[in-house]
Formats: structure tokens, sequence, C-alpha cells
């Protein structure tokens, strides 16, 4: 293995796993911690209102702001509870693939871990791990070892890729771990598209292809139609897309409010596990017929 640092446990994938597992599960702890203290002051707001409403302002200020209140608290809740359930699902497998990259002008790289969804120590730290569909992402799936760049937020940043690590992780247990120079390997790939002989749509985070990931990450398209063959993986690619859109269209965009127009229900079942498998909630979905 690859050691820049050799007192940096960052750059051992081993190390950096049994790490990742005790702070995910420090951070459980809180959220299942702040969950409780929030059902119990949802408890009690709704307790005083019901003991007090008949008294409250002829003018209904007060009955608003505690209405507010109250719905404050109850999103806040249903945030952490969604936070609660990725970490669980993280906690079987927290990442799947590194890439270090060395920034222009920098003396050491930057190890980058990549999984179904953002992981920091606390709020607003820097992340340990990164969802597959943040900027720094393009990285795993779009460059090969060499000159590399990606779009942040403030500009565009460039570097080189110095070492790229696939990992397969079960149960919170590292199965392998690879160097990858160029692409995916054939074997693993296939070992990886053919686990679990289930009629479900599998999701691709770990072998996401060049070409795939252009198009799930297309910014310029308005209108995207995805066309193939049977068997090409159109659907699997949309799916992803779908994903990628809401991750990074937070504030204007949310499951409840986006469609799925489906053939049958054969269909809706097939894909029905996909979302949540990469870092999202279920989006509604309907059959031609019935919308009809």
């Amino acid at each position: 293995m690859t050691n820049y640092k050799s007192n940096d446990n960052r750059f051992d994938g081993r190390c950096f796993l049994e790490d990742i597992e005790i702070k995910l599960e420090k951070r459980l702890e809180e959220i299942r911690q702040s969950l409780s203290d929030g059902q119990k002051e949802i408890d009690n707001m709704q307790e005083y209102y019901w003991e007090n409403y008949t008294e409250m302002d002829e003018y209904g200020y007060e009955d608003y702001d505690n209405q507010q209140a109250l719905l404050h608290q109850v999103n806040a809740n249903n945030e952490k509870l969604q936070l609660k359930h990725r970490f669980e699902k993280m906690l079987d497998a927290p990442f799947f693939g590194r890439v270090d990259f060395m920034y222009d002008g920098d003396d050491e790289p930057e190890p980058f871990y990549i999984g179904i969804g953002n992981f920091a120590e606390k709020n607003g730290m820097q992340p340990l791990i990164y969802d597959w569909r943040a900027p720094v992402s393009s990285l795993f799936y779009d460059y090969d070892k060499g000159p590399a760049s990606y779009e942040a937020p403030a500009g565009r940043l460039d570097g080189e890729i110095l070492s790229k690590w696939q990992f397969k992780i079960q149960n919170g247990e590292l199965v392998y771990a690879f160097e990858s120079d160029t692409k995916i390997d054939d074997d693993i790939l296939k070992k990886e598209l053919g686990t679990n002989s289930d009629v479900k749509l599998k999701n691709i985070v770990r072998t996401i292809q060049k070409e795939q990931n252009a198009l799930i990450r297309n910014k310029t398209a308005y209108n995207l139609i995805v066309d193939g063959r049977a068997g090409s993986g159109k659907t699997v690619v949309a799916m992803h897309r779908l994903a990628w859109l809401l991750f990074n269209n937070r504030k204007t965009m949310s499951a409840d409010n986006v469609m799925i127009l489906s053939p049958n229900g054969i269909f809706g079942d097939y894909i029905a596990g996909v979302l949540p498998e990469v870092g999202e909630d279920n989006v509604p979905e309907k059959e031609f017929d019935s919308l009809m």
C-alpha cells in the first residue's frame, strides 16, 4: 500500500475504517440522544398547547408562535432521523473509494475517501468521507493517475492524482482493497454487478464509468434523454442522475416534488431500492396508465 505519511492513518484503509467506525458510533449516539431530547420537547409543547390554547390571546399571535415552534422542532427531528438512517447505513460500508490528490503548489497529497454520503466528526467540520455526488468525488470517476481537476464552488482546482484505491467493505469489515491505475478491473466489476441474484436494480456508485458519470453530473442540459440498447444501463444511470440532482439542489428540490413515471408496477418494484442505497429517500412513482 502506498504511504505518503508514515504517521497518517488516513492513507491506511484498514486503520481509517476502524477510526471511522468509532466516530460513526459516537455521532449516532449523539443523534439518538438529541432525537430523544427533541421528542420530549415536542411532547411538552403539545401538552402546553392543549392546556393553554383557550387562554391564548384573542388575535391568535401566541397560538401561531406555538404552532411554528412545534413545526420547527418536528422538522429538526425529522432531519436528525434521516441523518441517523444514513449513518446507520454507512456503518455497514462507510466508503468504497479513495483518491490521493496533490493540489498544485502543495508538497503533500490529500486523501479523499468516497462513500454514499458525507460524514464529518461534527457539523461544520471538513468531511472525513465525501458523498459520491460531491464535486471532489468526480476525481474518482473521471481521471486515472496523472493531471486532474474538479469544479469546486470557489472555482476550478487543479493538481495531480497520485493514487486511486477501491475498497469492498461488508458488515463493517474490509473484504478487499486494490490500487487502480486505470479503470475498474473487469473481474471486480462483474463480481459487483452479479452480487445478489434477485431481480432488483443495483446501485453502481462503486463502479460508475467515466461516460456514465458525464451523464449523471451533466449541468448544461435542461432536458436530458439517455438513449441506448436494452441492458445498456439507461435506467440505472437515470436513477443515479436523479440522486445527483437531489443532492445538488437541496434548497429547491426534494424527493416529495419529483415523480418517476414507469411503464408498470413490476418496473416500480425493480427500481424501488436504488435511491435509499445511494443516500436519498424514495420519490413518488406512478404508472402511465394510472396517470392517464
